[in-house]
């Protein structure tokens, strides 16, 4: 969500920890209070971007070092996965394993808004599949380099983003 929701942030705590408790595999895409919130009821996969972590205090520059760090401080905070989007540089996953590393396509930007959206998606149906989000992440970054070639908020149709991700996975 943007902007003030009459929602109390800790309607996302509760909600991450009830269907945690479900067995279900909880995926975020929030920053600020109601990140907090769902951390505190644990989530599988947390997605930000690194300017959202800088507007929350928890990320100081640009290094991979102080992302890194960020990430762990996340994790430890209750998220089993951290993925951190920083524009045009590769993302960064964190999880059991360690970092990863992930790049997009450069492809031309007709509209960089829903990226992130396009990335989040991309993650949760490769989990609801049954996929790791290791390994989801990259059909999740084929969605979002689809996305920004087009005008239009989630115009990436599947066909297109499968073939880029098999693309990516050879």
């Amino acid at each position: 969500p943007h902007g003030d929701l009459p929602i109390d942030p800790d309607v996302y705590r509760r909600l991450a920890a009830d269907l945690s408790r479900a067995g279900v595999a909880v995926v975020v895409d929030l920053a600020g209070e109601r990140m907090e919130a769902a951390l505190s009821g644990g989530v599988r996969v947390l997605k930000v971007s690194d300017e959202e972590l800088r507007a929350d205090g928890r990320l100081e520059g640009d290094s991979p070092a102080a992302v890194m760090q960020a990430m762990r401080e996340l994790r430890a905070s209750g998220a089993e996965t951290v993925i951190v989007s920083r524009a045009e540089q590769p993302l960064l996953l964190l999880d059991a394993d360690g970092f990863l590393e992930a790049s997009a396509p450069r492809l031309e930007v007709a509209d960089h808004r829903g990226a992130g959206d396009s990335l989040t998606a991309g993650i949760t149906a490769g989990i609801a599949r049954g996929e790791s989000p290791r390994t989801a992440i990259t059909m999740a970054a084929a969605a979002a380099a689809l996305n920004v070639t087009r005008h239009g908020l989630g115009t990436g149709d599947l066909e297109a983003i499968l073939d880029a991700d098999d693309t990516a996975a050879a």
